[in-house]
């Protein structure tokens, strides 16, 4: 998770699952590993007591989200498309006022106008 190209943004969630339900997981902001269920537990508590472990997961962090921020920041997020806008007159129903103004936009990126 990243909103800059900046290392100290970047948020690195690696995680394990079996059977599509996660049973360990490491997070760049806490730093170290954490377990879900007894197997997950165990092997946390195993990989937090090794400097090893945790120092390759802090690496791994800067060499696969440094570079790749860079890339889909520059080649992604930097980039906008020109909105497709159309505006017209209506009466509205009710007919309280003659009529309205609408302003509709399409196909833009990114969605904040």
């Amino acid at each position: 998770v990243f909103n800059s190209t900046e290392l100290k943004d970047t948020h690195y969630i690696y995680s394990h699952s079996y059977n599509k339900v996660e049973f360990l997981g490491s997070d760049s902001n806490v730093g170290k590993y954490v377990g879900f269920r007894e197997f997950g537990m165990k092997n946390a508590e195993r990989w937090n007591n090794d400097p090893h472990v945790l120092s390759w997961r802090r690496a791994q962090k800067e060499m696969f989200c440094h570079h790749n921020s860079e890339v889909w920041y520059r080649k992604v997020l930097l980039r906008s498309v020109k909105p497709s806008v159309r505006l017209h007159s209506t009466a509205p129903p009710g007919g309280h006022h003659p009529a309205m103004l609408v302003c509709s936009v399409y196909d833009f990126y990114p969605k904040q106008i």
